[in-house]
Parts: structure tokens; C-alpha cells; sequence
């Protein structure tokens, strides 16, 4: 019979794999075409194409353009600044993205590879955002096709101009859209030039090994050509605007990045809302002016010489976790199963590291006792696939160092990222369900489909595992220890102002406030005055917490562990208000005896303008006692201290 991999159209059947990506991506965007704008595309991008549409070349050289990255604006003017247009021309990106990546992987790992990286680009998050004005859509062309551009040029050690050329041209885009690697390129380029010069002084009396210095030359060039345009933009940018950038928005990230209360991320996370650090210093609104950048990059310096040492190693920690695996706020409002892939991709990657590392030890073993004795579980990839793998590897980690102090969400987690993860993931896949060989002997071939069944077996067990060791320990809330400058606007220690419901009060021998519950859940709720209510409602200064002290011990015998507590305002009419994003309400509790902070925000619904009380929901076992120390109202002041260190200066 005669083999698959022989008949005469056998090459076309690994075309299945791009074409379904492009299907799947081009009917998400098809079914989303009249989607609502997002706010950036609405207030950012769509009008800065239309001024250049109205005002021609001279925009570019306004204070205004600085405001988006070139292709920003240039892509969506292409389109005539038309939602519809521009976003069936991203189908035609997306197509791009697919076939580069496909290509890319393929020289990377296989066949195997190319279908795993088509499948996970399926299930990724990335085709999100194409049906829309955004740049992440021309961004993802050019990283996707400068990942080819590396795969041909270090994988397949392609010689000619066209890798080269396809390389610069796509570092351009990425440059010019969303200007992420506007460190990681020149330095690479630096890098390199330091390679070569070190290979020239070190080797004029030793000839080179494996023609290295030709491929770091190639992509020496490649850096170099692809950062041309961007850095005449640059200084076209500085001489006309006075701001020497591709575009603005790098001090506000910053600031938000490293925003103590807001730990880093979307502030909306945690039902809070954008804080400007500008106002009280330059007195306007608009974060992305050239002017703005100095203030805001002032303040998030100030924010990070603020932190201690062991707060930023628990800040900054906390943010890795999240940019490799993605925020919980973002997995409940997503119907994308975001972490469980990204946990299946960074197990892939981890334990064919692993596997990596175990079979060059065992063979270098095996040879060093006479080479009677070889062992390779995995396949033999060439060296410019190990080369390759390594340089998107370390690609991957330079950027997440840079992005560590910038601001997060899951869409730039997703753009960021993705484009790296994938074929590094993809070529994991293919390295442990390669073809295992035993003594230099190939194992049977249900041997080896139950070896790559076992690799494949563990890696999903790995993600399991940690998916769950996650969603046991991680809980979105407020840091008490951790929430920049407040200020206490009001604070209740009266345990007659408490009311309670399932519950019945005790005497505790250290006079604290003391009540055991007799139902699951049981209410205890703080009532506030007339005058406390006027005092808060009169306050403007933007985000606002409630903090609680709360101690539990468990019931004896113990019953059970306690969930959660839900935060709500009951008006004096005995309705229940919460704002209808409610996560960042549901705090975890601990039946430990130690008083805790149970620290909300106290925005929206729950900042009050009207009688009543903060409605505490405890669900702990029936038995269990409850004591209370105070409750306080806290007026975040981060914004405001920032802006009057920026006025102080350092």
C-alpha cells in the first residue's frame, strides 16, 4: 500500500489548516462588522484618519498625530475612515497573519507544528480584535510576518534579499502601529553588531563555526533597514511637534502600570474609574497630549520609588501572573476560554524545555560510555530550529520584562503575547509527539502514538493542575496592605450602629463587638447618619473604599468553611443596591480568628446619597463567631499626591 506522505496530492492537505484559520477568522469578523466602535477607536483613531483625511500631509505634522502611531491613523484612512470598509480589509490581514504563521511554524517544527499553531490561533483570542478600528489588527501582520521573516532567515538559513527585505518591512509595521519593540529592536541590532565585531576580532586566526556570522549579519541588516522609516518619523516628530517618539501614551501606561490601588491593571477591574494625575497640574484632560508625557512619566516614577522592596517583588509578581495567564476579571466577562489556553501553551512550552534538557542529558550520557547506550525521546530538530526557538524564547521574556510596569489588560496580553506564545507552543507540541527512538531504533509505531498520547496526557494534566491550584488561592480584591495614598473621610466604632440579620450578639471579654450566626448566610450592616451621608456625597475627588474589620473563628465543633462575603448598600427603604458588575465584591473569608480587611470600592451604587447602611454578607457555618472593630470610608488620594510631587518636582 502505498503511504500517504507519497501520493501525488498529499502536499495539499497540510493547506487544510491556514484555510480553516482563515475561515474561522473571516466569519467572526463577517457576523461582527456592524459591532458598536470600541471607545479607542471612536475618540482615538477614527478621528485622527479623518483629520488627515480633511487636512491632507500637514496633519502629520501637528502635535495632534502624535497622539496614534502612524499606521494608526494611516490604515483607517486608507479605508476612508469607514467602520464597515476597514474592517473587511482586515480580513485580508487576518489571511496574512494565518499564512505567516502557518509558514513559520512549519519551518519551525514541522508539520506538526504549522496544524498546532493554526488550531491555536483559532482558539486564541487574537481574531477579537479585527473586526474593528484598533491597530492591533496591522500590528499582528507584522509581527506574524516578521516572525517568518526570522523563520527563513535563522530556521531555514535562507541566503537572499527577499527574508531580509520581508523582515525590515515588517518590522516597519510593527513600529509604526504599535511601537512595543521600540527597545527590544535596537538592542537586538546592538547586540549583533557586538557579535560580529567580536567574531572579527576573536576569529581572524580561527575560521568561523557552522557560518554563524553570515546569519547575524543578514539579521543584522534586517534590524537595521526595518528601523529606518521609524526613526526618521521620530525625528520628523521631535523637530515638528517637539515630541521625539512614535506616538504618545507611554507615561500614562506607565502611570496606570504602576498605580498601587488600581495594581496595575484596568482600573474598571475593581469597580474603580481612570484617575487623571494631570489636572491639578496642567489643567486638562487629555492624557495622550505631547505635554502630558513628562507629568505622567514623573508620576509613575514616583509611584515606583514609592514602592518597598517587598511590595513591588508581591506588585510586580502578581502582574507577571497575570500577563502570562490572564486576569480572572477578564475570564469572567469573556466567553473565550482565555487562561485554560494560555496555561495549555505555557505547559506545552515548559515541559518541552524539560523534555529538551532530560534527552540531550541522557545522550550525552549515552556517548560518553562509548556510545553503546543512546537514548532520544524526542525529534531531532536541525540547529536553526533550536536557534530560532531560542531567539523567540528570549524575544518573549525581554517582553515581559518591558511590559511589566506598563498598564495591563487582557487585549494588549492577548496582542502582546500571543504572536510569541503560539509557534513556541505549537513547536513544543511537535518536539514530545515526535517520534520516539530507542538504542538508536525507532520504537514501534503504537509505541510512539502512545508515547506522544502520555506527552500530550501530562501537559494537559500540568494545565489542569495549576488551573486549579489558581482558582483556589486567587481572589480579585483590593490589597489592604497595598493602596497607594487614602485619606479616612469617616469611620464608624459603635456597635450600636450595627444591625444584624442571622446572627445573635455575645459578651466578649475584650469588649469588642461580638455576634454568632444562627443562619447561612448572616447580614451585618453598618448604618450611617444623615450628616455622614452629606459628608460623603459631597466628595469629588474620584475613587472612594469602604474597609471593614472583621473578625471570624470557626464554630465548635467546626462546620465548614466560610465562602465569601458580598458588599451592598441598603437604602432605608430596605432596597439592595450593587453596580451590576459585582466580582470585585465577593471578598474571600478566613475563619482564623485574626481580624481582616474587607476593603470594596465605594463607587457607583455604593457610594451613597441617600439614609441606610453597608450591607455585609457573610456565608459562614451556622456557630460561627463574628466580631467587628470599624468600619471606614477612605478617599483615594493617589492621583493627587502624584500630580503634587510632579508640582514639587524629585
Amino acid at each position: 500500500m502505498t503511504p500517504i506522505r507519497r501520493w501525488p496530492w498529499a502536499g495539499w492537505i497540510g493547506w487544510i489548516w491556514p484555510l480553516l484559520a482563515c475561515l474561522t477568522g473571516w466569519r467572526f469578523i463577517a457576523l461582527n462588522l456592524h459591532a458598536p466602535l470600541q471607545w479607542d477607536a471612536q475618540y482615538t483613531y477614527l478621528p485622527a484618519a479623518r483629520a488627515l483625511l480633511e487636512q491632507g500631509w500637514a496633519f502629520v505634522l501637528t502635535p495632534a498625530s502624535c497622539r496614534v502611531a502612524p499606521l494608526g491613523y494611516l490604515w483607517p484612512a486608507l479605508w476612508g475612515a469607514d467602520p464597515v470598509a476597514i474592517r473587511i480589509a482586515n480580513m485580508g490581514l487576518w489571511a496574512g497573519c494565518a499564512w505567516f504563521l502557518w509558514r513559520a511554524a512549519r519551518l519551525l517544527g514541522g508539520e506538526r507544528a504549522g496544524a498546532a499553531a493554526m488550531l491555536l490561533l483559532i482558539f486564541s483570542g487574537l481574531r477579537q480584535t479585527f473586526p474593528s478600528e484598533l491597530t492591533e489588527p496591522i500590528y499582528l501582520f507584522g509581527v506574524f510576518g516578521l516572525i517568518h521573516a526570522l523563520a527563513r532567515l535563522v530556521a531555514a538559513g535562507e541566503r537572499t534579499r527577499g527574508p531580509v527585505l520581508q523582515g525590515a518591512a515588517m518590522l516597519t509595521v510593527t513600529m509604526l502601529s504599535r511601537p512595543i519593540l521600540q527597545l527590544i529592536a535596537p538592542a537586538a541590532l546592538l547586540a549583533c553588531l557586538a557579535a560580529l565585531a567580536l567574531q572579527a576580532w576573536r576569529g581572524k586566526n580561527r575560521p568561523a563555526s557552522a557560518g554563524w556570522p553570515a546569519a547575524v549579519a543578514r539579521l543584522a541588516l534586517c534590524l537595521g533597514l526595518g528601523l529606518l522609516i521609524p526613526l526618521a518619523w521620530t525625528v520628523m516628530n521631535g523637530l515638528a511637534s517637539g515630541f521625539w517618539g512614535l506616538r504618545t501614551g507611554a507615561g500614562v501606561s506607565l502611570y496606570l502600570g504602576t498605580h498601587p490601588l488600581f495594581q496595575g491593571t484596568e482600573p474598571a477591574f475593581l469597580g474603580f474609574d481612570f484617575d487623571d494625575p494631570l489636572t491639578p497640574v496642567i489643567g486638562h484632560h487629555d492624557v495622550l497630549s505631547p505635554g502630558a508625557e513628562p507629568v505622567t512619566r514623573a508620576a509613575a516614577l514616583w509611584q515606583l520609588q514609592s514602592l518597598s522592596l517587598p511590595d513591588a517583588a508581591v506588585f510586580f509578581s502578581r502582574k507577571l501572573w497575570w500577563w502570562l495567564a490572564e486576569h480572572p476579571a477578564e475570564m469572567a466577562r469573556s466567553p473565550n476560554p482565555l487562561r485554560q489556553l494560555r496555561l495549555l501553551e505555557l505547559s506545552a512550552i515548559a515541559l518541552s524545555a524539560l523534555w529538551a534538557i532530560w534527552g540531550y542529558w541522557r545522550r550525552r550520557r549515552g556517548q560518553s560510555a562509548g556510545g553503546s547506550y543512546a537514548l532520544a525521546l524526542i525529534g531531532k530538530p536541525a540547529p536553526g530550529q533550536w536557534a530560532l526557538a531560542a531567539l523567540l524564547l528570549g524575544t518573549l521574556a525581554l517582553l515581559l520584562g518591558q511590559l511589566l510596569p506598563v498598564f495591563y489588560n487582557s487585549r494588549y496580553s492577548t496582542a502582546m503575547l500571543d504572536p510569541w506564545l503560539i509557534p513556541l507552543a505549537a513547536f513544543g507540541l511537535a518536539l514530545v509527539t515526535g517520534p520516539a527512538q530507542w538504542r538508536g531504533g525507532a520504537l514501534p509505531r503504537n509505541r510512539t502514538i502512545l508515547t506522544a498520547l502520555a506527552a500530550l496526557a501530562l501537559i494537559a494534566a500540568l494545565a489542569a493542575a495549576v488551573w486549579k491550584l489558581a482558582g483556589r488561592f486567587e481572589h480579585l480584591r483590593v490589597d489592604p496592605a497595598r493602596m497607594g495614598a487614602v485619606a479616612e473621610r469617616l469611620r464608624i466604632a459603635d456597635a450600636e450602629r450595627i444591625h444584624t440579620i442571622g446572627m445573635t450578639g455575645q459578651t466578649d471579654p475584650q469588649h469588642q463587638a461580638q455576634w454568632v450566626t444562627t443562619a447561612r448566610p448572616a447580614v451585618l450592616m453598618v448604618r450611617l447618619s444623615e450628616s455622614e451621608i452629606e459628608t460623603i456625597s459631597h466628595l469629588h475627588h474620584g475613587n472612594a473604599l469602604w474597609d471593614s474589620e472583621i473578625a471570624l473563628r470557626p464554630a465548635n465543633p467546626p462546620a465548614g468553611r466560610c465562602g465569601s462575603a458580598d458588599v451592598a448598600w441598603q437604602s432605608a427603604a430596605g432596597d439592595i443596591l450593587q453596580p451590576g458588575y459585582t466580582l470585585p465584591l465577593r471578598l474571600p473569608l478566613a475563619a482564623d480568628g485574626q481580624f481582616r480587611h474587607l476593603v470594596t470600592h465605594a463607587n457607583a451604587q455604593l457610594r451613597p446619597s441617600e439614609p441606610g447602611s453597608l450591607r455585609i454578607t457573610l456565608d459562614c457555618p451556622i456557630g460561627t463567631v463574628v466580631q467587628w472593630r470599624q468600619t471606614r470610608f477612605l478617599e483615594s488620594r493617589q492621583a493627587l499626591e502624584a500630580a503634587a510631587h510632579v508640582k514639587r518636582g524629585p
